[in-house]
């Protein structure tokens, strides 16, 4: 049996996991996923009448929204983003370039809005702060309309990195041509050579393969989770159903890519 257990624990899969939930960021994109199945499943119980399951998925929702909240110093790291963004001259970017990296900017400014004054209504909550239903729900709207551009600032931002690669992307594939003509009329030119700069053409074309899919995965979690305070807001009305199922939605990708990068990290 302990046998067993020890295969179990050392497993590739189980110990990759253990480290992902042992890291600050794995546990908020852990409990972000259980947050909004939750909020989906307390909305399909509803509908079928399931007054009390509804309210236990209910209450588990609000009591994991509340442990994400108490994080008090989690605008510093947006800050600390914007500063490091922010040291790179936009002079030494051009046209989608520019956009991509000014709209990054507003979106780390805006996110740390957000994280801000969402830690004033969890203080508010715990009893630190005292403040008035009147006050507590200016600060509330402020939150979500910092959420809801913070997300539109990082679509423009995707958007125009894809131009921006797109303009890359051209410019490879045409050096990759021009070297492979060269290649051909120049018949002195070593083979060792020429595979190694077939090589280092592969390797930049796999690195622009990635990151297109990065920014495309980013741009479909961006597009679904607008709604989520475009609803709070009242832009928008979608039930907790559907907000249910696209917060469900990102935080699988979210939580997909983080898997892909701890293990390239285990790997190393």
């Amino acid at each position: 049996m302990s046998r067993l257990a020890g295969q179990l624990i050392m497993h590739p899969q189980i110990t990759q996991g253990l480290g992902l939930v042992a890291t600050t960021i794995g546990r908020d994109k852990v409990f972000r996923l259980i947050q909004y199945t939750a909020r989906l499943l307390a909305w399909s119980m509803m509908r079928r009448g399931d007054i009390d399951g509804a309210a236990r998925f209910d209450g588990l929702k609000t009591g994991l929204a509340n442990v994400r909240k108490g994080k008090l110093f989690r605008p510093a790291e947006f800050l600390q983003s914007a500063v490091k963004l922010s040291a790179r001259p936009v002079t030494s970017l051009q046209g989608p370039g520019q956009l991509a990296h000014v709209s990054q900017i507003v979106k780390q400014l805006l996110m740390a809005t957000y994280y801000g004054t969402d830690m004033l209504i969890w203080l508010t909550q715990v009893g630190t702060l005292r403040l008035d239903k009147e006050r507590l729900a200016r600060i509330s709207r402020i939150s979500q309309k910092a959420w809801l551009f913070g997300i539109l600032s990082s679509l423009v931002s995707s958007g125009s990195s894809l131009v921006k690669l797109r303009g890359d992307s051209r410019r490879y594939m045409l050096s990759r041509e021009v070297a492979r003509r060269e290649a051909v009329a120049d018949g002195e030119k070593q083979g060792g050579d020429r595979v190694s700069e077939e090589e280092d053409r592969r390797e930049k074309g796999r690195a622009l393969l990635q990151q297109r899919q990065q920014i495309l995965s980013q741009l479909v979690m961006d597009a679904c989770d607008v709604w989520i305070p475009a609803t709070n807001v009242g832009y928008t009305n979608l039930n907790d159903g559907v907000l249910g199922a696209l917060g469900t939605i990102t935080s699988y990708m979210a939580l997909q890519t983080l898997w892909i990068k701890h293990a390239a990290v285990a790997r190393k």
